[in-house]
């Protein structure tokens, strides 16, 4: 009999879990259907609301059940149902991309118990029992925390690449609610600004913050979170700088660094904190760098890839795996942390020069940057 209660709560846990994922991927893969209306009108100042998606060949409104995200393409072969205009594929590809994210994000960051965040212990229990047992609710809230900030990057280097400037109220709004967030909830920044060298803590000092910190909200600003909040902000606009400095001062038609680039590392800084931020510039110029050179004597258009496209693909590295990416002093001198820090930071604007050197050999300048393609102006627009 006990034997039976125990496959039965296990099964139940089982089918808890399998529904939580697949949740988050449908949410993700929804919200990632909104963001193709955002990406495609907002920046042509649209509503984003209102009219309901149409064909922009016959006009003909899309139906309900052609509008499920990612199904919705596959089920119409990628054609209009009515004039078979070709829809492009990017449209499921970001679809799906956001669903993907936020499933893998609910996996490393509420379910395996913070496993794999920087600085912070992780939790002791893992899986749907931490849930039932209500021990997540500072990590549920730095996912949507984290989520947030991924879509608003991840529709702006789309807006990039079609040739678009990014709108000044998704960036605004972004860093509004970030610091507004940030600053009220201290669970939001489990990297301080100010990290001892300590490599070792007790096991007293462990619990006690266990007990008073893990799956709570604190809502209060405190003096360590502003700290925080406010050196984010000034290496952020420190990375901006040193990350676009080849066109800051001095725009040029062709170049991987469109206007406004700057502004996602600023953010990027808010919400992560100064250690992240500067390790996410580093890798984004270090695998800018490496694209352009393995893309040299190539003029495809495919290729002329925003710098923004290679930070949010650091981006989502980072929240995934951030424990692995971020350079902390725990383990090290302060000596060697700042050594470490340091040429990170001197290296940021090296490869980054570097890399609009390649580009401006590769692209000729003569061309301007890119703009919506004729078969993604051709297809169903949201």
């Amino acid at each position: 009999m006990q034997l039976m209660l125990e496959f039965s709560s296990s099964s139940h846990l089982w089918v808890l879990e399998v529904f939580t994922a697949l949740w988050c991927f449908v949410m993700g893969s929804v919200i990632g259907s909104f963001l193709n209306v955002v990406i495609y009108r907002m920046p042509l100042g649209l509503n984003i609301s209102k009219p309901k998606s149409r064909c922009p060949v016959c006009e003909t409104p899309i139906q309900t059940r052609d509008n499920l995200p990612i199904l919705g393409w596959l089920l119409l072969r990628g054609k209009c149902r009515t004039c078979q205009t070709p829809i492009s594929v990017r449209y499921p590809i970001v679809e799906a991309l956001t669903g993907l994210f936020f499933l893998l994000l609910y996996i490393v960051l509420v379910h395996s118990g913070g496993q794999f965040l920087p600085y912070r212990p992780p939790n002791r229990f893992g899986g749907s029992y931490q849930i039932l047992e209500g021990r997540t609710w500072d990590l549920i809230a730095l996912d949507v925390y984290y989520s947030y900030l991924f879509i608003v990057l991840l529709a702006s280097a789309y807006i990039q690449y079609d040739g678009q400037s990014i709108p000044r109220r998704l960036l605004i709004w972004c860093f509004i609610i970030g610091l507004g967030a940030g600053a009220f909830i201290p669970e939001l920044h489990p990297v301080p600004a100010l990290i001892s060298t300590q490599s070792e803590v007790s096991s007293t000092a462990v619990l006690l913050n266990e007990l008073y910190y893990y799956g709570t909200l604190h809502i209060g600003v405190e003096i360590e979170t502003i700290k925080t909040l406010v050196w984010g902000l000034l290496y952020g606009v420190i990375v901006g700088v040193l990350f676009c400095w080849p066109v800051l001062f001095k725009p040029q038609s062709a170049s991987p660094f469109p206007p406004r680039t700057s502004w996602l590392l600023i953010l990027v800084g808010v919400y992560l904190g100064w250690q992240q931020v500067v390790a996410l510039g580093f890798l984004a110029a270090f695998s800018l760098l490496c694209f352009e050179l393995s893309s040299r004597g190539n003029r495809q258009f495919l290729l002329r890839l925003p710098a923004s496209a290679f930070i949010v693909s650091i981006l989502m590295l980072q929240l995934l795996f951030g424990k692995y990416l971020t350079i902390l002093p725990l383990h090290m001198s302060n000596l060697s942390y700042l050594l470490v820090t340091g040429f990170q930071i001197v290296a940021i604007p090296v490869l980054t020069g570097m890399s609009q050197s390649i580009y401006l050999k590769r692209i000729p300048q003569t061309k301007t940057q890119d703009q919506i393609s004729i078969d993604e102006s051709r297809s169903i627009t949201f």
